[in-house]
């Protein structure tokens, strides 16, 4: 087949050459365009193989075989397709094997790599992008882990994620960060850079008690609300309870006392609550009086429909579902570069995705006040 095809092709790509030039080898026409100037070797992977052939030339080198023109574009095709398999969490070896299966020639998985890397530069101005055409009045901040090979050694690293609702009801990824934890320093860094790129207007904050985000968040945002995740609460409730019977109490009492109509009646549900565990589990009692407080932020927020969305980290926590069901064929990361890479991808997409649907609803009178302060800010 590749011995019946190359000579059809080749053929194919004379009798387009001579329409280009308005004349035949050694002819003489009023419409000639151009004059011959040699041939140069030109490789065309095909389904039945590689074909040898030859191109001709013109002297100024304008010929371009429409059939290149076509591979070219094939060719693009490919390397997107590449790309989106990388960023759907197919491994690069298995790239490598589909492509040969489809196309009928091999791509290593170290080629693919490559051909991923293109993305770097894109991925970097996402990530470098202004933040000032909107305010964000919300943020929910959280982080998970994924496993990177490091100087030699498999470690676990942190994939910082700021999710930012924007003053219109949207929401955004405001970036990506890798960091060895959730160090202060980690999150400190991270807070810098939204504030290197314009972050403004936030007042309210939902994230997990994690000690150096709490600590990297009073720094850096002092007079925002902090909102302590209530599902984390309730994780670490399960780690405080003498037994399941008692958590099972504890747990159905408090997310009653969280749907109150305000923080008045939540204060007192949580304190019937503390006074029934009082004698029953007076350690658990006394760790709910004492920290439960900060789960009752939300109720600052104005309307109930964001009382709801923003009480806890759950807007990120299925984002970590997203990302780790793409990374669980990967298993290891090479390096840090590639978990970026794959993680910026990632969150593109989904902001993508969220512009289709707004998260918040936002009161007429609420955007009035925000356009105006829009207003404000861009005359300031």
């Amino acid at each position: 087949m590749r011995d019946l095809l190359g000579p059809l092709v080749q053929e194919a790509i004379e009798r387009e050459f001579e329409r280009f030039i308005g004349a035949g080898r050694w002819e003489r026409t009023v419409g000639r365009r151009g004059w011959r100037n040699g041939r140069k070797p030109r490789r065309l992977k095909t389904r039945v193989g590689t074909l040898e052939l030859q191109v001709p030339k013109d002297r100024e080198g304008r010929f371009q075989p429409g059939l290149f023109a076509r591979y070219a574009r094939s060719e693009r095709a490919l390397v997107l397709g590449l790309l989106q398999m990388y960023v759907q969490g197919v491994s690069t070896r298995k790239v490598s094997r589909v492509v040969e299966e489809l196309c009928g020639f091999t791509v290593s998985a170290s080629q693919v790599s490559r051909l991923v890397r293109t993305l770097d530069t894109e991925l970097e101005a996402w990530r470098q992008r202004s933040l000032e055409e909107w305010t964000y009045p919300y943020l929910i901040v959280d982080a998970h882990y994924e496993k990177v090979r490091r100087d030699g050694r498999v470690r676990s690293t942190a994939v910082l994620w700021v999710v930012g609702v924007r003053e219109d009801g949207y929401r955004e990824h405001l970036g990506v960060w890798l960091g060895a934890s959730e160090s202060e320093a980690s999150w400190g860094d991270v807070f810098a850079d939204l504030a290197e790129r314009g972050l403004r207007g936030v007042r309210y904050i939902v994230a997990d008690e994690h000690a150096g985000l709490r600590a990297a968040l009073a720094r850096h945002f002092p007079g925002a609300a902090q909102q302590r995740c209530q599902v984390h609460y309730l994780r670490n409730l399960l780690a405080q309870s003498p037994s399941l019977e008692r958590f099972h109490e504890a747990k159905q009492a408090l997310r009653d006392a969280w749907d109150a109509p305000n923080r008045e009646g939540a204060a007192v549900r949580v304190q019937s609550l503390v006074e029934t565990l009082d004698g029953k589990a007076p350690r658990l009692a006394a760790w709910i009086e004492e920290s439960v407080e900060e789960t009752l932020t939300v109720f600052e927020l104005a309307t109930p429909a964001e009382r709801l969305r923003l009480r806890s980290t759950n807007g990120i926590e299925h984002e970590h579902g997203e990302i780790r069901r793409r990374t669980r064929v990967v298993r290891i990361f090479p390096n840090e570069g590639s978990l970026l890479r794959l993680a910026s991808a990632l969150a593109i997409e989904r902001n993508e995705q969220w512009l289709e649907r707004r998260y918040l609803l936002v009161s007429r009178e609420a955007q009035l006040e925000r356009t105006w302060n829009r207003i404000r800010h861009a005359v300031a």
